[in-house]
């Protein structure tokens, strides 16, 4: 794409990227109405694919994958930035951008979200698989260890409560094995209901562990909870 889009630059101008990343910025002067990141890739919505670059609308394509999931978020999450994983160029034929004519790939990184509680990313093309991210569990505590997700497998089981938080008390670390008689919204009832329905996913895989108390307080500092339901089997206030 590089060497055909670059004879036409001095009557394109720049294609700038705005807000979140891989939005719309039409060229003009003899080009197509609308040439911007969806030309190549994506659809109308957004810029992520499908389609990929080589008309892909297959989630099992590596150039499709997990994209759009990460982009809207759906029920668990907030959006994912498009900077979270890879550079998002400035020039459509910058030395940022990827030459598809010469079968580039794009540059990975996994960003600050992936890196959070001092997680250790990485990106594997050929097994399709991103390692050791806090979006999926790797720096949660307790004995129960996350498998790795593979990125073209978008059927939804990856993404259940026990894809990263596991299914047993012991599982979750913590004092959690002590809170057996509790379901979760009790302590994070701002994120969870109590049959385990996401209610708000800005608070979920956002860098940060939402305690909120149905009954009682939360210092994160001490980690102690305080003012608790003790008429219903709470120990009042204790160190976490």
């Amino acid at each position: 794409m590089r060497s055909r889009l670059r004879p036409l630059l001095p009557l394109a101008g720049i294609l700038v990227f705005g807000g979140l990343g891989c939005q719309r910025s039409p060229l003009g002067d003899g080009l197509p109405g609308k040439l911007d990141c969806s030309s190549c890739h994506g659809n109308k919505d957004n810029a992520a694919p499908p389609l990929a670059l080589n008309g892909s609308t297959s989630t099992s394509d590596i150039g499709v994958g997990a994209h759009q999931s990460h982009m809207t978020g759906g029920t668990i999450s907030a959006p994912v930035a498009c900077t979270e994983c890879h550079p998002v160029p400035t020039l459509m034929n910058g030395d940022d951008h990827p030459d598809s004519l010469a079968r580039g790939t794009v540059t990975q990184f996994l960003g600050p979200l992936a890196q959070t509680g001092g997680a250790t990313p990485a990106w594997n093309r050929t097994k399709e698989t991103c390692t050791n991210t806090y979006c999926h569990g790797a720096t949660l505590p307790g004995t129960f260890k996350p498998a790795t997700p593979l990125w073209t497998k978008v059927d939804g089981s990856q993404i259940k409560c026990n894809s990263c938080h596991g299914v047993l008390p012991a599982d979750l670390g913590g004092s959690h094995p002590l809170h057996t008689a509790y379901t979760c919204d009790t302590c994070h009832t701002r994120v969870t209901s109590a049959d385990l329905t996401i209610t708000h996913r800005d608070l979920h895989v956002d860098g940060e562990v939402d305690v909120s108390m149905a009954v009682g307080s939360w210092d994160p500092v001490t980690r102690t909870c305080a003012d608790t339901d003790t008429a219903n089997g709470c120990h009042g206030s204790n160190p976490w």
